[in-house]
């Protein structure tokens, strides 16, 4: 560790001397546009109105602002200036409002929840627009926006008809600057420098990165008009370093106790009743355990525009359009107990049946992974305003384009023969793996045993090549219009929108390749291998002595890769081939609602009232094409193993289902004194299943040698799956004592109509030339009622003097449940386990910020905390996250009259991701990232 911490130390001084270096490359590229907000009154006041000059208070009263004039329930953060958001993504800073949390991912905030209630049950967008997504359903990547060039965000937390429908929790619009808004010319440069102490441990890793953001906003007349620029944009160049330790996503049911030389794989014994008889009680079992290293890359690219015209004061056009590409590599070195079921002898089983303590026997499987995966995203958008007398009509255009490509190269090579071990997960997030007897593989191989000598491994050589293309697109058109009168309505709305959203997942792009003479024991093969390891100190984060430090043999993948198949481009699909196949995802989402809504702005018990009443009705209509074809099986790499293959022509399916949902809705805010809102909202919302949940498709599970074919085919989803409808009641209570002083507490009740259970059904599929039935599992609907009850509070004041504080609290109780979906060779998991609840609900979640500023710096210490949750991954076991704290620091010195300094220290206490599969505390991943690090400079003109 302090060799660590010296190396840091030096890397941070080399870096103070290229900072100046640094800033002077930066480039200019994006800077967002049309902030056509779901509701135009969330607007901040004109800047003419601010009197706080520092930074941080700014924000802090600009947001205020914004949350009081809104007409529902809701939060907000927004900065006074461009750039002004006080983190390097938006997730960060969005988790700054109350009640919002994240889904860490890399070391760093990506989906994000609303009251602790999941991404699944919200809803995101950008300019009130939806937003495209590669991941594998709804939920929006925020990484892809850099805080930087963000204006704003809302957090609408209670819902009225003009907005589009998609969120029970609550809906996370994001905000772009609209120039003649604006109103001044702004040329902003900023340039960051990062450290990350995880990459410094990484062999040729690169420990620094940076990123270069710049924008620039203008106004210049047009004719008797008005037009408005804004563009800007960043480069990043990072890494994304992560210790890992993993298992398949596979677990099953057993309870035999197999002990040493059986040569069984556990299994679940019973009775013709059905009742177990197996010499143990129940316990769940991975096919596979992983203790991963890594290398890898992540560039970031963002482009972001917006022309504004207003020709005349009662027209106005303006044209927007976002564009950001990733670009992510890892390059992987996994120690693989590759037999992970075999002869299992538990020595420590939990109450639920988790695994803490076990023997068993198993080869060891060397990995050498390289994957890329490419994400780019393109959102246009065109909007129309035009308005005579008391009618403003209201026209947007929108097209939204997430292309996703993944390449993945895999080779792997095992021991010929087994070893005796033992894995012990009491007490650490990394298991103690100890090897009792490697005798066998001793004098197989007539070496002594060392995990570092690559002629250990001599057995199952295998390499293989998988794709996989995602394409998720949306065009959607809306039409709003607004009349204005007197007396109690001061408004009416009406509105119609379309949209068509189309997502395609090819998943079954997998080959497995011939290898050439020798394989791994070829010229080029021994030419790929490489003396020492990929990381130093792997696990340096973890407490476990044991494990720390791990090392074993390591190839070069893409150099082994072309020595085994000999092209670098072995496994691409050949041109005009299709890629067809029983495991891809083609689902069609076309939706068509409608609204009206009255605004009223009157007295009401003496006191001002104002808010609105509303219906929304919502067409949906879905088209999944699933994709049948054969399958033949051939013995696999080990005895008692079956590989299977899709052979044939592709028989299509066409699944369809139409539906309708009705939501009413009615908000009014109180003002019960001056500096004292009153907030009352009952609404009726839905939350749409994931598009990858409505797929006809199968999904095979390829990550281990499996014996029969129950173990390895799945449902992918199901596509009658219908929407989960909430009815819901809100009230919120809030003090503003000041500009930057506030008191809010809010109380929520939620009923859900719908729920979603397994359904254990046969599947007919034609196999070796005849019919055989397999059982899966299918989430379907079902007609069980739950309940969400929750609170959250939240208070904020700035003194004088420039000390600050910000806290807010949020807590639900629910009793949803989501059962298991797995079914494996016929056992159901969900008869084994307790089902989970809303998919990415916690319990508890809190916030704490202390700052203090000044007029030429400002300092901020941030604390985000948040209960475990429950994290499903596509069609596996359940799997639960850990519950998380993360510490950020952040420092801004005013060093020139525009030219400010910037430090930021993020996840400050190490803080790992822990995830638990099948039940609550059977630990399946850890994952560990370490801290960041960034300095720089940002000049405003």
């Amino acid at each position: 560790m302090s060799t660590s911490h010296t190396a840091m130390a030096a890397s941070v001084r080399r870096f103070s001397n290229i900072r100046f270096g640094l800033l002077a490359s930066a480039m200019c590229v994006a800077m967002p546009g049309i902030a056509h907000a779901q509701n135009a009154d969330a607007e901040p006041e004109d800047e003419d109105e601010i009197v706080v000059t520092a930074e941080i208070g700014r924000t802090i009263e600009n947001s205020l602002e914004t949350k009081r004039n809104l007409s529902v329930i809701g939060d907000a953060i927004v900065g006074d200036d461009v750039g002004d958001l006080p983190d390097l993504s938006v997730a960060e800073t969005l988790e700054r409002v109350v009640g919002v949390t994240s889904d860490r991912f890399k070391g760093g905030a990506s989906e994000l929840s609303v009251r602790g209630l999941g991404a699944f049950l919200g809803a995101s967008f950008l300019n009130g627009r939806e937003i495209s997504s590669g991941s594998d359903g709804r939920d929006v990547n925020f990484g892809q926006f850099p805080s930087e060039l963000i204006n704003g965000a809302i957090v609408y937390k209670s819902q009225q008809a003009s907005f589009i429908e998609g969120g029970v929790s609550g809906l996370i619009e994001l905000q772009t600057l609209k120039p003649l808004d604006y109103g001044k010319s702004r040329l902003q440069i900023q340039g960051l420098a990062g450290y990350s102490d995880y990459e410094d441990r990484v062999t040729d890793g690169q420990p620094f990165n940076y990123r270069l953001t710049a924008s620039y906003v203008d106004q210049f007349q047009l004719g008797d008009g008005e037009l408005g620029i804004a563009i800007g944009g960043q480069l990043r160049r990072d890494t994304a370093p992560e210790d890992i330790f993993t298992s398949s996503s596979t677990y099953r049911p057993c309870n035999t106790v197999e002990g040493v030389d059986q040569s069984n794989n556990c299994d679940y014994d019973t009775d013709a009743a059905g009742n177990p008889t197996g010499a143990s009680d129940t316990y769940f079992v991975s096919n596979q355990y992983i203790y991963r290293a890594m290398r890898t890359q992540a560039d970031r690219d963002a482009i972001m525009a917006t022309i504004q015209m207003k020709p005349s004061p009662n027209f106005e056009v303006t044209l927007d359009g976002q564009y950001s590409y990733r670009d992510d590599i890892e390059e992987r070195a996994n120690l693989v107990i590759a037999d992970g079921r075999r002869d299992i002898a538990p020595i420590a089983i939990s109450p639920t049946g988790a695994l803490l303590a076990w023997s068993g026997e198993t080869r060891l499987e060397n990995q050498s992974v390289w994957r890329q995966r490419t994400e780019e995203y393109i959102g246009l958008g065109a909007n129309i305003e035009w308005s005579t007398g008391p009618l403003m009509l209201n026209a947007d255009f929108s097209y939204s384009q997430t292309q996703r490509r993944q390449d993945e190269l895999d080779m792997r090579i095992r021991t010929n023969s087994r070893v005796l071990y033992e894995i012990d997960r009491r007490g650490t997030n990394v298991p103690n793996l100890t090897f009792t007897d490697v005798s066998a593989v001793e004098n197989n191989v007539g070496l002594t045993f060392d995990l570092d000598n690559h002629d250990l491994y001599n057995n199952g050589a295998r390499a293989r090549r998988r794709l996989e293309n995602i394409d998720d697109g949306i065009f959607a058109a809306r039409l709003d219009a607004t009349y204005e009168t007197e007396g109690f309505f001061e408004s009416f709305q009406a509105g119609f929108r379309f949209a068509d959203r189309r997502r395609v997942q090819d998943d079954g792009i997998d080959s497995t390749l011939g290898l050439v003479a020798g394989g791994y024991a070829s010229a080029g093969a021994i030419a790929a291998r490489r003396d020492g390891f990929l990381v130093e100190d792997l696990f340096e984060g973890d407490d476990n002595t044991n494990v720390r430090g791990l090392t074993f043999a390591i190839w070069d993948a893409q150099e082994l890769f072309t020595a085994l198949t000999g092209s670098r481009d072995a496994g691409v699909p050949a041109q005009g081939v299709s890629t067809l196949s029983s495991q891809d995802t083609d689902v069609t989402e076309k939706t068509y609602a409608g609204y009206v809504q009255a605004n009223f702005d009157t007295m009401m018990f003496g006191v001002p009232a104002r808010g609105n009443i509303g219906l929304r009705g919502i067409r949906s209509e879905t088209t999944s094409v699933g994709i049948s074809s054969d399958l033949v099986t051939s013995p696999g790499p080990d005895p008692q193993t079956i590989t299977i293959t899709e052979v044939g022509p592709p028989t299509i399916n066409i699944e369809r289902n139409n539906y309708w949902n009705w939501l009413p809705s009615a908000n009014i805010v109180f003002e019960v004194d001056d500096d004292k809102l009153l907030r009352l909202a009952a609404y009726r919302a839905i939350a749409r299943p994931d598009q990858l949940a409505l797929s006809a498709g199968l999904t095979f599970d390829d990550e281990a040698d499996l014996g029969d074919l129950g173990s390895i085919v799945s449902a992918s989803g199901n596509p009658f799956l219908m929407p989960l409808e909430s009815w819901n009641g809100d009230i919120s209570f809030e003090w503003y004592a000041a500009k930057t002083s506030s008191v809010a507490v809010a109380l929520y009740a939620k009923q859900l109509q719908t729920g979603f259970r397994t359904d254990v059904t046969p599947l007919t599929l034609i196999v070796d030339g005849t019919p055989q039935d397999v059982i899966i599992g299918r989430t379907v609907n079902s007609n069980e009622k739950s309940h969400l009850l929750g609170f959250e509070i939240n208070a904020q004041h700035k003194f004088d003097f420039g000390l600050g504080f910000q806290l807010s609290y949020n807590f639900a109780d629910s009793n949803f449940e989501f059962e298991d979906p797995i079914v494996v060779s016929g056992n159901a998991l969900a008869e084994f386990t307790d089902p989970a609840n809303i998919p990415g609900y916690s319990k508890h979640s809190a916030n704490a910020t202390v700052f203090f500023e000044q007029d030429w710096f400002s300092t901020r210490l941030a604390y985000k905390w948040r209960s475990e949750y429950f994290k499903p991954f596509r069609t596996s076991a359940n799997r639960f996250t850990e519950d998380q704290g993360f510490l950020d620091f952040s420092l801004n010195v005013n060093v020139l009259d525009n030219v400010q300094a910037r430090f930021q220290v993020l996840n400050i206490l190490d803080e790992p991701n822990i995830f638990y599969r099948p039940t609550r505390d059977s630990l399946a991943q850890a994952d560990y990232s370490g801290r960041r690090f960034f300095f720089g400079l940002r000049g405003r003109f």
